[in-house]
């Protein structure tokens, strides 16, 4: 018997190669841009889509939480965390929370950790890495700011897709 996950949804049809594609006059004029190939894979999803919340902290998640503890209403969390490899940002129980939250994703400028928890959440994780050491909680930083994260700028409504060949960020969201 096979396991059914959320990869295996409508939105798996989409697909970010077919997307630019399709979309040159986008891509040419800005509208849709590719983020740099910098992310690692985890979570569940593999594909996934969603209208962006952005925020800006630097090894400190307390932001991070309190985003996750919102309605996600299948968006997509952007986490600028400034490239820090140092510690991470998100971990297995944040992972939880956006599952049970309703959030569609998390793109992370920054570390995970608690991989195996992340890997068995219904939500898609895109980080530069992992750490086992975790952040500060002081509770800097800001929200729905615009983000430069793997060679674009990202801002908050914009609409993200994700699948295994890549991160595609759009000024509207697409026909899928």
């Amino acid at each position: 018997m096979q396991k059914t996950t959320h990869t295996e949804s409508p939105m798996a049809a989409f697909a970010t190669a077919e997307a630019c594609d399709s979309n040159a006059e986008l891509i040419s004029n800005g509208d849709l841009r590719a983020l740099h190939p910098i992310f690692k894979i985890y979570g569940q999803r593999r594909c996934f889509s969603g209208p962006v919340v952005t925020l800006k902290v630097f090894e400190d998640n307390v932001l991070v939480r309190n985003q996750l503890e919102t309605k996600g209403e299948g968006g997509v969390l952007v986490i600028d965390g400034g490239g820090s490899m140092r510690c991470a940002l998100v971990g297995g129980n944040l992972g939880q929370l956006a599952q049970n939250n309703g959030w569609s994703g998390i793109v992370v400028n920054g570390c995970v950790r608690d991989v195996d928890e992340i890997n068995d959440c219904d939500v898609g994780v895109r980080a530069l890495g992992s750490n086992p050491l975790k952040s500060t909680k002081k509770g800097h930083g800001e929200k729905n700011v615009p983000v430069h994260i793997g060679g674009t700028l990202i801002r908050d409504g914009e609409w993200l897709y994700a699948d295994s060949d890549g991160i595609l960020i759009s000024m509207t969201e697409l026909s899928v």
